[in-house]
């Protein structure tokens, strides 16, 4: 019996649809910033590793009508660009730098698809440069070509062209005619300043080894990362390397003293510092977790709750072959599944632990607490000395006491007298309840 093919080769609306569908737009962004990361780290490799980026920049103008971004971090090879930059997904004989956060071979194309419609792409080395310009409506519309089989398919190719060299060793991409919502996103400043503090957090690592981003013109300082370190206070500081080669490290203490109040209208504005963050060859994926996946709400460690702000975990992982790590495609997200994670997962968990009791602990003297925490000084995350385990001060035990909580409501106008009456409007509302009962109990005397 005669035997024929079934094409199953994609659509190209189908692919752009599905590689664009789950990604916003800050972590397009991001895509193309670890592009120009990924292009400094070629060029540095022998630095030293604390100024391995000194030198290098990425800048990012968001505009109504365009996006830009630009940088200095060596550019891309016309063959390169040819056989590999422009291929939808990495291909198997391409190289693989070491240590690199580009992983995939779809950071650049999903972000111009996302993006918008017309795309100008120019690159230049110390060798060579090329531009191209594309019309993604016209290209998702190209007329079908013949293969050498005789077989009629859609055709991806894009076309290149050689160019005059760029100022700098480097990348241009110009994205115009932005989609409705992109332009909406980027003329709103508060996606700008979201962005801003995404950048500050997620490359943090990079920005203090020396690397450049700019925003709108304006300069991102990286967020500093830090525990306190004292004589009662020791951060968990471990470092291993798994049986698969991926290097392991854990640091987890407090960031901040937990909160005195506990009441559901007690907030602080820092709590996205808290919780575990996961980093994979220096990019944050997992930043400021609460969730099962980071071991909130196992069998050793209870659900997250206010109560817990003040900690810090961070866990990295470094490889040089970045497949081995356990991020998604998106570098948004953990791979909870895999085992090097898991393996560390259970030495996050001990150290979550650790600070649930040490916040229990704390309210049987809540002065000595306090003493204990000033006296702990802010200490980087890098300058942590190691530990293997997170250490806290232990609670006296003869002064174990059980507590529970007390709820009621009044009229907003009789609370507001109290807190006058007590000489301090701006009295929480949980220290007024406090204040009240120890008023009662102070003039009803013993039962």
């Amino acid at each position: 019996m005669a035997t024929r093919k079934a094409h199953a080769a994609p659509t190209k609306e189908f692919f752009v649809r599905m590689i664009t569908k789950d990604i916003d737009l800050a972590d397009a962004i991001l895509d193309l910033i670890d592009n120009c990361l990924d292009g400094a780290r070629r060029l540095s490799l022998n630095a030293a590793p604390a100024t391995r980026y000194k030198g290098f920049w990425a800048r990012v103008v968001l505009g109504q009508d365009r996006f830009r971004i630009e940088d200095n971090c060596g550019g891309i090879g016309f063959d390169q660009a040819i056989n590999h930059a422009f291929h939808f997904g990495r291909r198997r004989d391409a190289p693989l730098d070491e240590h690199s956060i580009g992983l995939y071979g779809i950071g650049m194309k999903r972000a111009i698809f996302k993006m918008g419609n017309l795309v100008t792409v120019r690159s230049s080395t110390a060798r060579d440069a090329f531009r191209t310009n594309i019309d993604v409506e016209q290209w998702l519309s190209k007329p079908q070509i013949r293969d050498g089989d005789g077989d009629v398919r859609e055709d991806w190719d894009f076309d290149l062209e050689e160019a005059e060299p760029l100022a700098q060793p480097g990348t241009l991409i110009e994205i115009e005619q932005l989609h409705a919502e992109i332009a909406r996103q980027f003329a709103d400043p508060s996606f700008v300043n979201a962005l801003t503090r995404i950048v500050s957090r997620d490359y943090a690592r990079f920005l203090e080894k020396g690397f450049e981003i700019r925003i709108n013109e304006l300069p991102i300082t990286g967020f500093r990362f830090a525990v306190r370190e004292g004589e009662e206070i020791k951060p968990l500081r471990s470092r291993y390397r798994d049986e698969t080669g991926v290097d392991v490290e854990i640091v987890a203490g407090m960031a901040a003293p937990p909160p005195d109040d506990l009441g559901p209208t007690e907030r602080r504005s820092e709590t996205e510092y808290y919780g575990w963050f996961v980093v994979c060859n220096d990019r944050v994926i997992v930043a400021s977790d609460k969730r099962d996946q980071t071991g909130w709400g196992s069998a050793s460690v209870p659900v997250w709750h206010s109560q817990y702000n003040g900690f810090l975990g961070m866990v990295e992982f470094s490889a040089d072959d970045p497949s081995k790590l356990p991020w998604r495609t998106t570098k948004r997200d953990v791979d909870d599944a895999n085992p090097i994670y898991r393996r560390a997962l259970l030495r996050m968990q001990e150290a979550a632990a650790a600070w649930v009791k040490y916040t229990n602990d704390r309210r049987v003297d809540m002065e000595r607490a306090k003493q204990s925490e000033s006296r702990a000084a802010s200490t980087p995350i890098r300058d942590v000395a190691f530990s293997d385990a997170l250490k806290m001060p232990a609670a006296p035990a003869e002064r174990k006491v059980s507590y529970s909580s007390i709820q009621y409501s009044k009229p907003v106008s009789e609370i507001a007298k109290a807190k006058k009456l007590l000489k301090n409007p701006n009295l929480s509302n949980a220290r007024l309840g406090e204040a009240t009962f120890d008023y009662f109990l102070q003039n009803e005397g013993e039962v």
